[in-house]
């Protein structure tokens, strides 16, 4: 199995490059990606976390979302112990 790269450059000095994987007969393009998750923390191609924080965000709300549907009607340091245990944590 070898791992070759063919590289082409553009007029506008940007490098475009192409990974191939497999062996001279079988070869196979790997896929671009925009984002990875790695150990949880999603980051994008420039190296930027706005979609990991965007996720965090929207899991936090929907877990608060969860507690104000299922626990109406409890009291406020009730609330404020599930907030801290479920959303911060």
């Amino acid at each position: 199995m070898s791992i070759s790269v063919e590289l082409s450059v553009s007029m506008k000095n940007i490098i475009d490059h192409t990974f191939l994987l497999g062996d001279a007969s079988n070869k196979s393009a790997l896929i671009k990606v925009t984002s990875v998750k790695d150990l949880g923390v999603i980051c994008d191609s420039k190296l930027k976390f706005e979609e990991h924080i965007i996720d965090k965000i929207k899991r936090a709300y929907t877990m608060l979302e969860n507690i104000r549907r299922n626990f109406s009607s409890v009291d406020t340091s009730t609330f404020i112990m599930l907030y801290k245990t479920l959303v911060r944590s």
